[in-house]
């Protein structure tokens, strides 16, 4: 299983537009159970709605989303959010909000998270494992 980052999640919606990135990380895809988190479906559904998709679009969208395993939010998962960010502020890092969800989905979940977003690398967080081609 991998924990894929929102930017990755997007490049498997059909009305993606090609682009390189897809390639580089589809090797790392291949054969593995594809699990996001609670906050990449969030935001793969503000782009359908800030970009005013229709409703083709929308329903590709919900099939996408429905090949992923979602990871909701639960307890620990908050804790480990808290730990995450502090960890991240106390090397002088700043992650938002929804990247520290991200990242403590890896690491509540032991997941290797794929990423093509630098903020990630170099964190230094136990347990957060990172695959970023960037």
């Amino acid at each position: 299983m991998v924990l894929l980052d929102t930017n990755i999640a997007s490049l498997l919606h059909p009305k993606k537009s090609p682009t390189a990135l897809r390639p580089q990380y589809e090797p790392h895809l291949i054969g593995q159970v594809i699990v996001v988190s609670f906050q990449t479906v969030a935001e793969l559904f503000q782009w359908a709605q800030e970009r005013r998709w229709g409703a083709a679009a929308r329903r590709d969208l919900e099939r996408v989303v429905g090949r992923f395993l979602v990871v909701p939010y639960d307890t620990e998962l908050g804790r480990t959010w808290a730990r995450v960010m502090t960890a991240a502020r106390r090397q002088g890092r700043r992650l938002d909000v929804g990247d520290g969800w991200t990242a403590a989905t890896a690491v509540h979940r032991r997941l290797r998270l794929i990423t093509h977003d630098r903020d990630f690398v170099g964190l230094g967080i136990p347990d957060l494992d990172v695959l970023c081609l960037a």
